[in-house]
């Protein structure tokens, strides 16, 4: 159950080596070059670690995350998720690690839990983050008995998201342009995932050997695990014929490699223009409304992006029909 856990990340050195002190636990150990070695030293590190969690008591609330640390629930995550839980279950351990179990089962220590989380009030997104991983911790215990009730359950979120899809209309690319010096490769990627639809993380991978005979280019999408198929219409042809390297991930970065999630991010964000009020992630919905006026239907557009057709009309009717009804309004007015 205790079993170190070592893992691999590749940077500018070369490959980065972790070693944790179990799945899920604290990292001990970090290397780069070779794969470490499980020495008495780590051994002895990972044993400091077991101790400590041993002393927890077991009516604590650091017992539950402890638990839950271990917990195929939590190790069977995506790294990423692991480290942004890690993160928030420090600062819930930080606050409430040593309080028993027992006051959790009164309701009001929902007033505490909101109190706690206030502190990130000007940060709406982070203070819902808090009140989430609590109530995925609290609902955890719940599930294997050791706590009855789950008090930070349906907590009120501070951050209001405007569920509604977004698309780039062509202001949106004239502000892109005016930009002074905007990196060509910054660019190259806005289009190809406005020609493509797909999300972020899964176009920075997007390589050529997924480029078909058939035009289409399938792609197993990190975020649900699905297969996209993308028609490859002459727009998009001819984009991707439109460079030099034929292997590979089809975008590069100013150094001629592959971009990071963050990296692409970061770097949008520092070029993009001054107020500019769409992401990356709106291209999906621009896509959606290139393809409805290409005249696929909402069912077929919802194959190819993931989607559900009710959510293909909705974004269809507001930017789709109601612009061609605008169109049509002033072609009779002006007759």
């Amino acid at each position: 159950m205790h079993k170190m856990h070592i893992v691999s990340k590749p940077s500018k050195e070369g490959l980065r080596w972790y070693v944790y002190a179990w799945r899920g636990g604290p990292c001990i150990h970090k290397a780069i070059g070779a794969k470490p070695v499980i020495t008495p030293e780590l051994q002895r590190a990972r044993d400091i670690e077991l101790k400590a969690r041993i002393a927890v008591p077991a009516n604590s609330l650091d017992a539950l995350i402890a638990d839950y640390q271990a917990s195929p629930e939590y190790t069977g995550k995506k790294p990423s998720t692991i480290r942004d839980y890690r993160l928030w279950l420090t600062r819930i351990s930080e606050r409430f690690g040593a309080t028993t179990l027992g006051a959790f089962e009164d309701r009001r220590m929902r007033g505490d839990i909101i109190a706690w989380r206030n502190q990130w009030a000007e940060q709406p997104r982070s203070a819902d983050k808090a009140t989430v991983m609590m109530g995925t911790l609290l609902n955890w215990g719940m599930e294997n008995g050791r706590v009855s009730i789950n008090v930070a359950a349906g907590i009120k979120q501070l951050h209001n998201v405007n569920k509604s899809d977004k698309i780039w209309e062509p202001a949106h690319w004239k502000a892109v342009a005016a930009v002074k010096g905007f990196p060509a490769h910054i660019l190259d990627a806005l289009q190809l995932a406005n020609l493509t639809g797909l999300r972020l993380g899964d176009l920075i991978r997007l390589e050529w050997a997924q480029v078909g005979d058939q035009a289409v280019i399938v792609e197993r999408t990190r975020k649900r695990g699905g297969r996209a198929v993308i028609p490859i219409l002459p727009e998009l042809r001819a984009h991707l014929d439109n460079r030099e390297w034929r292997d590979g991930t089809i975008l590069r970065n100013s150094r001629g490699t592959s971009w990071t999630e963050s990296g692409l991010e970061s770097v949008w964000q520092r070029h993009k223009p001054n107020g500019f009020n769409r992401t990356i992630h709106d291209l999906r919905g621009t896509y959606v409304t290139w393809l409805a006026t290409k005249g696929l239907t909402d069912e077929q557009i919802a194959r190819i992006v993931g989607w559900t057709a009710k959510r293909v009309a909705e974004i269809r009717a507001r930017y789709v029909d109601e612009a061609r009804v605008i169109v049509s309004l002033v072609e009779r007015l002006s007759a």
